[in-house]
């Protein structure tokens, strides 16, 4: 697959624990049901350390690139929210098994990309491994491919 777009939607997370595969099954959901994204816009299924290789490699075509997954913001499980960069706590940041955070590289990039985070705030994230959303991520599905593509809209 080819990154060299100049958008970019990328679903973080794990599908092996709960609700931390929100950003997968919001890509999942866009595919399947055909959504159509505006722009020259590529849809990333980035799961968990994908997203460090993707954004350590930048394209030149890159603009914007817009970050779908949880975070803890202190709201009710399924509240739907547009993050800046800066906004992510330390401690939410995934770490993959190399103490690296996922959104690490995108600091180096955010002078020249428009980079937002469309977040999710989870209602399990399990200690063990439990395949599947909880309901309530799973029906905050829609609103966040509605948020996302207004977040895409603006920055076009």
């Amino acid at each position: 697959m080819s990154y060299n777009h100049e958008n970019l939607i990328v679903g973080c997370g794990n599908i092996l624990f709960g609700d931390d595969g929100f950003g997968p099954e919001v890509i999942k959901y866009m595919k399947d049901n055909e959504i159509k994204i505006p722009g020259d816009t590529c849809l990333v299924d980035g799961a968990t350390s994908a997203p460090h290789y993707i954004f350590s490699l930048p394209e030149d075509e890159w603009k914007n690139i817009i970050i779908i997954d949880i975070a803890s913001m202190d709201k009710e499980p399924g509240t739907v929210d547009v993050l800046d960069l800066d906004q992510v706590k330390e401690q939410d940041r995934y770490m993959d098994v190399h103490g690296i955070s996922a959104t690490m590289p995108l600091h180096d990039l955010e002078e020249n990309i428009n980079i937002k985070i469309v977040a999710c705030q989870p209602e399990n994230v399990p200690t063990e491994m439990e395949i599947g959303l909880t309901e309530t991520l799973t029906q905050s599905i829609p609103k966040t491919v509605e948020t996302t593509l207004n977040v895409l809209n603006d920055m076009l």
